[in-house]
């Protein structure tokens, strides 16, 4: 990404001056002064000019993010990560992020096997024609708390209720507990964790206690079985698997590798039959 080039290229520059560029590069991209930008942050111009300049001490964090939000292009691209780390803060990591603008991509490589990007939060954001077909829903028919993929994992109405193996769930919860440790306490955890409870009729507690969760955390994200009945007969076996999406720690893509001969076939003829057909 050109941001991710700037930034390795004047690496020899403070950090400080590096956000300083880059927070000026955006704005008169936009077209704004330091006036305007300033006031939607809010700053005083002074405040900006100095910013800009790198003729600051001390940055916080919650000013890196508001930035961000405003220049809207550093938030989708993953740069805003990459400033927090330069400055020793933890990611920002929370649900419905922007996409980055090449997210299309990240489907084309794995066609035509299901694939769909969930965020942080566990909401489902984007899924390929295969994985739609598969589960036979339409994600963007999908809204609210029902877009989010525990919903689906734990409701008995979602459709990932019956694919995944029951011994699953520990291993689930276990990864995502530790996910999220060290954001519990931010308010966007809280209203979700509250929003899934009163969805699926299951309090986070409960779950925690019924798998003994915490256990210690698990080395590294683990991959593991769909069994999806096919509308003709037959079960269609999958294997996921879990890939990071670059300079985005609040994006992964889950994609479906068949495992029988059924499931591969499946993808090769009906994955993106169009319906009817």
């Amino acid at each position: 990404m050109e941001g991710a080039r700037f930034w390795g290229e004047v690496i020899a520059l403070s950090y400080r001056q590096v956000l300083g560029s880059r927070i000026r590069t955006f704005r008169e991209a936009r077209g704004w002064s330091q006036v305007e930008l300033a006031g939607r942050i809010p700053l005083s111009q002074k405040q900006l000019s100095r910013l800009e300049l790198g003729d600051v001490s001390l940055i916080d964090r919650e000013l890196l993010i508001r930035i961000a939000e405003i220049l809207e292009e550093p938030l989708a691209t993953g740069e805003l990560n990459q400033w927090l780390h330069a400055f020793g803060y933890r990611p920002h990591v929370v649900p419905l992020l922007p996409l980055p603008p090449d997210w299309p991509a990240l489907f084309d490589h794995v066609a035509p096997y299901p694939a769909m990007i969930v965020d942080f939060g566990r909401y489902m954001r984007k899924a390929n024609p295969s994985l739609e077909a598969l589960h036979r829903v339409s994600l963007e028919s999908l809204t609210g708390v029902r877009r989010n993929w525990l919903w689906h994992y734990f409701h008995p109405d979602g459709m990932l209720y019956h694919v995944y193996p029951r011994d699953s769930r520990p291993r689930v919860l276990n990864r995502l507990f530790w996910d999220w440790f060290p954001y519990y306490s931010e308010p966007w955890n809280q209203r979700l964790r509250e929003d899934l409870e009163a969805a699926v009729g299951v309090l986070w507690t409960d779950l925690q206690n019924r798998y003994h969760i915490p256990t210690e955390p698990l080395a590294q994200p683990m991959s593991e079985t769909v069994t999806v009945r096919h509308p003709e007969g037959g079960l269609l076996v999958f294997q996921t698997h879990v890939a990071s999406v670059a300079q985005r720690p609040d994006l992964f893509a889950v994609i479906y590798d068949p495992v029988n001969d059924e499931a591969m076939r499946w993808c090769r003829q009906d994955a993106c039959r169009p319906k009817g057909a």
